[in-house]
């Protein structure tokens, strides 16, 4: 079964997503040779790489979000009004992916 490709036009991306879809595209490789995958498999090892230089992995492997840039104040405008009202405030980091900033949401 093929899973979504990623991009980085997406307003958001789960981290879980993210390692699925790179860990299919190395599946799809191993059996035949694609350019279209390759540049994707490329562009989300990057991706990976700049979200390892800002977080520790047990702060996105668990399925946090990465929030493009555009979406993030009605990301957080949403996430305002559903959390409950004691509940600890979100840090985020920016993460770039391929020239656009994605804000990766921190699990505590």
């Amino acid at each position: 079964m093929e899973s979504r490709p990623i991009t980085n036009t997406q307003n958001l991306i789960n981290s879980r997503d993210l390692f699925a879809r790179i860990k299919w595209l190395e599946q799809e490789l191993n059996y035949r040779c694609s350019d279209e995958y390759s540049e994707e498999l490329k562009a989300l090892k990057s991706f990976v790489e700049n979200i390892q230089a800002n977080a520790s992995a047990s702060t996105y492997e668990q399925g946090a979000d990465l929030i493009r840039d555009s979406y993030f104040q009605e990301y957080a405008k949403a996430r305002e009004e559903s959390d409950a009202p004691d509940a600890p405030r979100a840090a985020f980091s920016p993460v770039d992916f391929n020239g656009i900033i994605y804000w990766l949401r921190h699990v505590s």
